[in-house]
């Protein structure tokens, strides 16, 4: 047991940074038996260049220091975006006085140990710490796999309400809505086998998604082979277009290289006011958009012919760049509205 301890300390490297030798190798003398790997620094503008180039798993900082106090070195490390949760635990020579403590949290420490300190309390605090450590990354992984099976919209939403700064995510924007599905899917999956077509939906899916995040779209939903995407900014109707004729593009040399056999898709794309909330019970919420604009560009995707992008007037008179080129297509009766509409053809 002992020895699988120690393995799994060995992975674990703690930085001390005290400017004088005696004291780091006081330390080194209680962690290395420990099993841990230690590295050191006798000056702050030291620890902070060690810090990142091999990044420690907690650090041990004094606080008096010349040039460079322990806070300061602390701050810094926070400051920089770049670097991963690092416990700084603070090893100082004076006693601990509130405004001192104060102070040290302010600037991003985690704990405190005075010197001199006892090894048995050392020991513990490190191992607390790093127990904090490992619950921050064990944090970042659900997070980061939740990410995969839920929207950007829907996360950013529930991290807004978690740190304060929205109350409920609901509001009313204009944005412009994209929807693409691929042309046949039912007829084209009826006589293969589940698994295949499971494979062929993803390969398409996975060059669709590609595109749309590099136009800074947000996928809201992904149903059976239908993508609706959602832009918004000032050039969010130039970057729906120019995404729905990149996908058309991917789609169709994947398809010329002999790299996907569903690469038939239609795209609609409508602009106009939306209402973005969440909907669902306490259990289980969604954030979502909705609106007549998201039909709308619904019922285009439905209409559209394999490789082609149809559009509202409402979107081209939104565009301010000359960059498109359009032909109209007449007036068509969409399902859900009293009277038919002009359509558009985007023009690759």
């Amino acid at each position: 047991m002992a020895t699988m301890i120690n393995r799994k300390r060995a992975l674990e490297k703690i930085l001390i940074v005290d400017d004088t030798p005696m004291n780091i190798d006081l330390l080194e003398a209680i962690l290395s038996p420990e099993g841990y790997t230690v590295d050191s620094a006798e000056s702050g503008e030291e620890a902070l260049e060690k810090v990142v180039k091999d990044t420690p798993e907690l650090i041990l900082l004094d606080v008096m220091m010349p040039k460079m106090n322990g806070y300061e070195v602390c701050r810094r490390i926070r400051e920089n975006k770049a670097l991963p949760y690092i416990p700084i635990i603070y090893i100082t020579a004076s006693e601990i006085e509130q405004k001192n403590i104060i102070e040290g949290l302010d600037a991003g420490g985690d704990d405190y140990i005075r010197k001199p300190f006892d090894a048995a309390e050392l020991r513990a605090r490190i191992i607390a710490s790093l127990r904090v450590k490992g619950l921050y990354e064990e944090l970042a992984r659900t997070k980061a796999e939740l990410s995969r099976y839920v929207s950007l919209s829907t996360l950013r939403m529930v991290e807004g309400m978690i740190t304060g700064q929205e109350k409920t995510g609901n509001r009313s924007a204009e944005v412009t809505v994209l929807f693409s599905d691929i042309r046949g899917f039912s007829q084209i999956s009826t006589d293969l086998d589940p698994e295949e077509v499971f494979h062929m939906l993803n390969l398409n899916l996975e060059k669709q998604i590609r595109v749309v995040e590099a136009y800074h779209g947000i996928i809201d939903k992904l149903s059976g082979d239908e993508v609706m995407a959602v832009f918004e900014g000032p050039e969010m109707s130039e970057n729906a277009l120019r995404c729905a004729l990149e996908i058309v593009q991917e789609l169709s040399e994947s398809e010329s290289r002999g790299e996907l056999q569903l690469p038939y898709v239609g795209v609609g794309i409508n602009t106009g006011p939306v209402y973005l909330g969440s909907l669902g019970t306490k259990s289980f919420r969604d954030y979502t958009v909705i609106g007549n604009t998201v039909n709308i560009a619904a019922r285009l995707c439905g209409l559209a012919d394999k490789f082609q992008v149809l559009v509202t007037e409402t979107t081209l008179k939104s565009i301010r760049h000359g960059e498109f080129q359009f032909q109209p297509i007449g007036e068509k009766m969409l399902k859900g509205l009293s009277k038919p509409m002009e359509i558009f053809q985007v023009i690759s």
